[in-house]
């Protein structure tokens, strides 16, 4: 048997009388595995226990408030004109300053929209081409990366800075010319200041605005060029291109396009004659990479 319960209860005046009468009735109703607060000893089978210091007794009744203010999200609207890492203003094209990490990376940006300058409206370098004022037969090049630095020659010839820069419009068995020429995302010039085409994009597409008639000196020439290359700038079929631009055997042959014109002939003539024996003399397109 348990040793019998010492509780010593302080009664209060008034009301605080009755809550302790009804607090003993309550207790007497209990489980043995609720504990009320006591005072002296503790039965060590009780499991639970809890402090009656004092007579307040706890509202229940009470609703949650549910009128609490949320805090708003913040603001995430794209539109918004500052940078939210910075506190900055975005850089906008025509600024003068040049940013290369935005959605729309700047390749350039000198203070103003004016696109003759070779830096366009929408902040892209112009990428320049001329068609070589020297022709050559096909063993002349001798391949696709000394073709390159004819064209690196002839721009060093007109005091380019940036000559190092030229590549040959040429496909050969291992290589197309789009992959060959790596351009950003400028218009196509001509060193006049033409529009061949708007980006490099419409170039492969096939909507030129002017002919690849201007050699790097200025002059104008209409002729053919050896290109080895269809429209989309992929290599031409059907042909041994010169033994990857080679050899000036009248056993092989080469594609050519034509300067003057601004269809799909630019690159891959119609010609009767066309693919022509590698001894012929052609003049090459040049463009100018990042």
């Amino acid at each position: 048997m348990h040793a019998p319960r010492l509780l010593i209860i302080t009664l209060v005046a008034g009301c605080g009388s009755q809550r302790v009468q009804g607090y003993l009735d309550d207790l007497a109703d209990c489980p043995s595995s609720t504990t009320a607060s006591t005072t002296g000893t503790t039965d060590p089978a009780d499991t639970t226990t809890s402090s009656t210091t004092g007579t307040t007794e706890p509202d229940t009744t009470a609703e949650p408030d549910t009128t609490s203010a949320t805090t708003a999200p913040p603001d995430t609207d794209p539109s918004s004109t500052t940078d939210s890492s910075t506190g900055d203003p975005p850089s906008i094209c025509g600024d003068g300053v040049l940013d290369e990490l935005g959605p729309a990376p700047e390749e350039c940006d000198d203070g103003n929209l004016d696109p003759g300058d070779g830096c366009s409206k929408t902040c892209t370098l112009d990428i320049r081409v001329f068609v070589s004022s020297l022709q050559y037969t096909a063993g002349e090049l001798e391949g696709v990366h000394l073709a390159d630095a004819s064209c690196a020659n002839l721009a060093a010839q007109t005091g380019d800075p940036t000559f190092i820069k030229y590549r040959a419009w040429l496909s050969d068995s291992t290589t197309d010319a789009r992959d060959h020429i790596k351009v950003g995302r400028g218009r196509i010039v001509l060193v006049n200041g033409l529009v061949v085409a708007e980006s490099w994009d419409a170039l492969l597409a096939g909507e030129l605005q002017s002919p690849i008639e201007v050699t790097e000196k200025s002059e104008t020439y209409h002729g053919s060029v050896w290109t080895g290359t269809r429209p989309d700038g992929t290599a031409a079929p059907g042909s041994t291109h010169c033994a990857d631009w080679t050899s000036d055997s009248l056993q092989t042959t080469g594609y050519f396009g034509e300067s003057n014109k601004t269809t799909a002939e630019w690159t891959l003539s119609e010609s009767f004659i066309n693919p022509d024996v590698c001894a012929s003399y052609n003049s090459i397109y040049c463009f100018k990479t990042r």
